[in-house]
């Protein structure tokens, strides 16, 4: 009798952590978005696999995934047909800010846009309006879901070579930056894309690119930056926050914001935002090149970052996915990473997913 009871109870064991374990793919699954540079068949036979298997929350692309209206539209739904109707919405994200940085290019049969430092210039907030509700239908018309745009970042230094440089700012004043973001969420919630407002806590004053190496802002940042994020929070536009790999050693002497739960403990405690957290791109120069990929997730991860963007732009590492999800699950058996830091990401994704198409 006592035999046949230690077999049940290891039989009720087994089911249940097959069942956490279940979950937990699920819910980690959820925290990934990728690039897909291999635009083989083969190359996207895999990423659609991997959707299909729970593996991928999201995807992103660039210009080299898209050729026409017609392509991206069909390629889109595809990709969100992979996510099959029992899960949750995939997030389809492209970089459309216009200027310097948009992926639907007028080579390629979209319309073309002012970069946000040209727009603040000529345009009035009404007329902002209405270029980014018609910037934000091309893209809903496309397939995507989200926008990593707009720009928050202070335009402090002209000569910042990955903001001032570009045009990505819209202005140097707090108010104007402020003016014409609203404007642009405002457009893109009306046309149900979720925005993604960047980069936390401000890179506009960074002398370095952070596509390209270690971008060090402890003695040109000042909490001015952090304002334009301040006021969009309190406003309730900010669907969503994309973070940046610049390093302040007056916050954290080891880590960029991204990787840096002091950092992202201002956005969380002192802005008191509870939405989703992107992070930029983690195959980027600052953090590839410093920051090994186990160290790199499991920091991001508790640091507070709800959705992990990896690019695939700059090399293509198809298994990222099966990889992060290792390093987490290990992370989170070994005590590194708490599970209920990767249940509240969970419930933040699938709040912001809620209305999604």
């Amino acid at each position: 009798m006592f035999r046949k009871v230690l077999i049940t109870l290891g039989f009720v064991f087994f089911l249940f952590s097959n069942c956490y374990a279940e979950e937990l793919s699920a819910m980690i699954g959820q925290m990934i978005m990728v690039g897909i540079k291999d635009t083989s068949p083969e190359g996207i036979s895999l990423v659609k696999k991997q959707i299909e298997q729970g593996k991928i929350g999201g995807v992103i692309l660039y210009k080299y995934n898209i050729e026409s209206p017609e392509q991206v539209k069909k390629f889109n739904k595809e990709l969100k047909i992979a996510a099959g109707k029992k899960r949750p919405v995939l997030f389809t994200a492209v970089d459309q800010e216009g200027g310097k940085v948009q992926r639907l290019v007028a080579e390629k049969g979209f319309r073309s846009y002012p970069s946000q430092k040209e727009t603040a210039a000529k345009l009035s907030p009404e007329k902002a309006y209405r270029q980014y509700l018609n910037m934000a239908n091309d893209i809903a018309e496309a397939g995507f879901n989200v926008n990593f745009a707009p720009s928050a970042d202070l335009d402090v230094n002209p000569d910042s070579p990955v903001i001032g440089k570009l045009g990505r700012s819209f202005s140097g004043k707090v108010d104007q930056v402020v003016l014409y973001a609203e404007e642009f969420v405002k457009a893109h919630n009306r046309a149900g894309v979720i925005t993604s407002i960047k980069h936390f806590p401000g890179h506009g004053s960074a002398l370095a690119d952070s596509h390209l190496g270690f971008t060090d802002v402890t003695n040109t940042w000042s909490r001015k930056e952090l304002e334009p994020f301040r006021i969009l929070i309190n406003k309730g536009l900010t669907p969503s926050i994309m973070t940046a790999h610049v390093f302040n050693s007056t916050v954290d002497s080891a880590y960029p914001a991204t990787l840096s739960k002091k950092h992202i403990d201002i956005l969380r405690k002192e802005l008191e935002y509870g939405g989703v957290v992107f992070t930029d791109d983690l195959q980027m120069g600052a953090v590839r090149d410093n920051y090994p990929l186990e160290e790199a997730v499991v920091n991001a991860v508790n640091a507070g970052a709800d959705v992990l963007v990896y690019s695939n732009f700059f090399f293509n590492d198809p298994e990222f996915p099966e990889k992060a999800a290792d390093i987490i699950k290990k992370a989170v058996a070994d005590g590194r990473i708490s599970l209920p830091s990767i249940e509240h990401s969970y419930e933040r994704i699938i709040r912001l997913k809620r209305n999604l198409r």
